[in-house]
């Protein structure tokens, strides 16, 4: 099911019992799980819904909850988040405690509306993903595409009372990299950008591609750039001061791997396509990258062969990890990434 037609069908409260949304655009979870809140009466929230950890949860919750009436309401609301049975094993399950749950979703009483929500990917194999499918619906909240990504831009700016034409909303979208296929951004970074740009030029005043190219990201892609090809150029000292820059910035480290990962990713998939001798404007097209960005990126495969390139991947995947499990120091790991890249 498409987020638009379930949106549609629980404002004229044509619902299943049972629904799961999940994917990674947080934002739009949010905002279908604010819909469904809607069918209760906020008088009666502390009685008709209940949110459960589905990491924590056990059989004899979800029964316990599933199966008590709503007070003084048709339906009582019952969300559960993070339920991993539907990603593989939970430590809280077995095969007895799943069966019954199936047993309770083919049989849940018409009085209840039970929400499974997850951040993430599914597996669609797995029996309660059948059953959910069978018994209710299911919708994937991807990323936004075209036309439905620059309506919902242009409502973030009206609601903050700035003024942008809609050419200028389609250039913040390109240079955000929300389309490219292995950008990591959502719509919940899209709108702390939008948020940015409109507090700058203040209500009523008019964002055009000048704001966006001076507050926004673009400065960060171009040193990634900078660094990136003063690495392929072997130049230490200077990759060096363009890594330091960004960090007396105020950039942090791993953000700093991640567009760096997912920069190389970009340079790894054009050489490859380049390699096979496609055509640049069908590397364009099927990597989903702005034409700007493709001549940047075509330019720098010049500068690296393939398993210069992983190496280069791992490393960052490898550092990242240890970072964060507290074994290397975030600067360390940094400097280091430039002297071992540089030589």
């Amino acid at each position: 099911m498409e987020r638009q037609e379930l949106i549609n069908k629980i404002d004229k409260r044509e619902l299943k019992k049972i629904y799961l949304l999940y994917g990674k655009e947080t934002f739009l979870i949010e905002e279908i799980q604010s819909r469904f809140k809607t069918i209760i009466n906020p008088a009666m929230e502390d009685f008709n819904l209940s949110i459960i950890d589905g990491k924590e949860t056990s059989i004899d919750e979800i029964r316990t909850t599933v199966e008590t009436l709503p007070f003084m309401s048709e339906k009582r609301l019952v969300i559960i988040k993070d339920f991993e049975l539907f990603k593989g094993k939970s430590k809280n399950f077995s095969e007895t405690d799943e069966k019954e749950l199936l047993f309770l979703l083919e049989n849940i009483a018409e009085t209840t509306l039970l929400v499974f929500i997850l951040i993430g990917d599914v597996d669609k194999k797995k029996k309660i993903y059948k059953t959910v499918e069978k018994f209710g619906d299911i919708c994937e909240l991807k990323k936004l595409e075209d036309m439905p990504l620059l309506s919902w831009c242009r409502e973030q700016f009206e609601n903050r009372e700035v003024e942008i034409a809609n050419s200028d909303i389609a250039y913040f979208i390109e240079i955000s990299s929300y389309r490219d296929r292995t950008s990591e951004m959502t719509l919940s970074d899209l709108k702390n950008e939008i948020t940015k740009l409109s507090s700058y030029v203040g209500i009523r005043n008019k964002i055009t591609k000048k704001e966006i190219d001076e507050l926004l990201s673009v400065k960060s892609e171009n040193d990634i750039f900078k660094l990136i090809d003063m690495i392929g150029s072997k130049n230490s000292k200077r990759a060096l001061k363009i890594l330091n820059d960004m960090l007396d910035e105020g950039e942090s480290v791993l953000g700093i791997f991640s567009m760096l990962s997912k920069q190389f990713n970009q340079i790894l998939q054009v050489s490859v396509l380049k390699q096979e001798r496609m055509p640049q404007n069908l590397i364009i097209s099927t990597l989903k990258i702005h034409p700007y960005r493709f001549n940047k990126i075509y330019r720098q495969t010049k500068n690296y062969n393939n398993s210069g390139i992983l190496s280069i991947i791992n490393y960052i995947s490898d550092s990242d990890y240890k970072i964060k499990q507290g074994l290397l120091n975030d600067r360390l790991a940094a400097e280091i990434f430039v002297a071992k890249y540089c030589n």
